[in-house]
């Protein structure tokens, strides 16, 4: 198996994903409890059709809480995005009506594009990962489904 926690006393990529992303939301960012269902997931037996039933409710649930924090983080990127393209555009007149490559030069190192840049970078990170839990979490939750079914 993979390691649980690859970075050591921060955790995991993950968890450096909602460390970075969470300065720009205003909403908390709630996954104790995870770890703990992907484990029992990796552990379950296949055999015993209430443990794949009650594991399957509850990755189910994880995946409807990623989806909606997805969807959220989602708006909230999109949001950065535009804000990143405003702010490019308005340093790049300002340093160059005219010439079109100095002003998109210039405007490419000035700190507020940078810091658009960077949050728009780490909204669209998290976002992915979210996207990438919850392909996950919905394959783990129709296996267990498919296990109750075929187990007798």
């Amino acid at each position: 198996m993979p390691p649980k926690n690859p970075l050591n006393e921060k955790g995991n990529y993950f968890d450096v994903l909602c460390q970075m992303a969470s300065k720009y939301l205003d909403i908390g960012l709630y996954f104790d409890g995870y770890s703990e269902v992907v484990e029992k997931y990796q552990k379950a037996a296949i055999t015993n059709r209430d443990e794949s039933w009650e594991l399957a409710k509850e990755l189910n649930a994880w995946s409807e809480y990623c989806s909606t924090v997805a969807n959220y983080i989602q708006n909230q990127f999109l949001d950065a995005e535009t804000t990143k393209l405003q702010v490019h555009s308005e340093k790049s007149i300002k340093f160059s009506e005219k010439n079109v490559s100095a002003g998109e030069r210039f405007a490419n190192t000035d700190i507020d594009v940078v810091k658009a840049r960077m949050k728009r970078n780490a909204l669209k990170s998290l976002y992915d990962s979210l996207i990438s839990r919850k392909d996950f979490l919905d394959k783990a939750f129709y296996q267990c489904k498919n296990n109750t079914q075929q187990v007798s």
